[in-house]
């Protein structure tokens, strides 16, 4: 299986200003589980957070082929 590189996009507001940062992940999956952890840390300090998870098209692993099988 394919996996793909991921960005957690974090979003939240200092003092008015939006802050946005880009948090590099492996797969979806790694991003995904990651989001509540990091929102649960961040409502604390900021009222106002945004996490999503978006993908690239630029595998992180590589596919892996079965080998050929000899010929009888």
């Amino acid at each position: 299986m394919i996996k793909y590189f991921t960005f957690m996009v974090l979003t939240y507001f200092v003092q008015g200003e939006q802050v946005t940062h880009n948090i590099l992940f492996n797969s979806y999956d790694d991003c995904s589980h990651s989001k509540e952890a990091m929102y649960f840390m961040m409502e604390h300090q900021h009222d106002d957070v945004h996490i999503y998870c978006k993908g690239t098209a630029v595998a992180s692993n590589k596919l892996v082929k079965p080998k050929v099988r000899p010929e009888l």
